[in-house]
């Protein structure tokens, strides 16, 4: 999945991390295409600006530099 790892999944979200080089649009189709979440949309960037913990969306990886973190939604 070109290295993109759904690390939380709810029913409408999911939290996904990243290579960095990786844009939002990219990002949703490989997590919609691992990870089918049953709309017909499939899965893209929230639209919500920061994560529940208030970092911004999409933010850097804090275990890798070369990672960002991005918060979906369907």
């Amino acid at each position: 999945m070109s290295g993109v790892i759904v690390y939380a999944m709810g029913i409408v979200c999911c939290s996904v991390c990243a290579p960095a080089e990786m844009d939002g649009e990219a990002v949703a189709a490989e997590v919609t295409r691992a990870h089918p979440p049953g709309t017909e949309e499939g899965w893209s960037v929230s639209q919500d600006e920061t994560f529940r913990t208030g970092q911004p969306n999409p933010c850097a990886c804090e275990d890798d530099p070369a990672r960002r973190h991005w918060l979906m939604e369907c």
